[in-house]
């Protein structure tokens, strides 16, 4: 089980900026663009996935989430 989530309440702008640029729709931008929120650089993204990736749950066992900002 694995989950891609590209919405605004669990996803990632870059996720949703992937999904939407796949499927050829404009890029939106949610809010009024006052927001502030920890930023993550796209090599730190990656790294994650990999990490993730080599400690992939066996078959069966409980989902794990990961948090990059943690």
């Amino acid at each position: 089980i694995n989950r891609f989530d590209y919405d605004g309440d669990y996803g990632t702008v870059l996720n949703r900026f992937l999904i939407q640029a796949a499927i050829d729709y404009p890029l939106t931008v949610h809010g009024t663009g006052g927001q502030t929120r920890a930023f993550i650089h796209i090599q730190d993204s990656v790294r994650c996935i990999e990490l993730a990736l080599g400690d992939a749950p066996e078959s069966g066992e409980r989902v794990r989430i990961f948090n990059q900002m943690t």
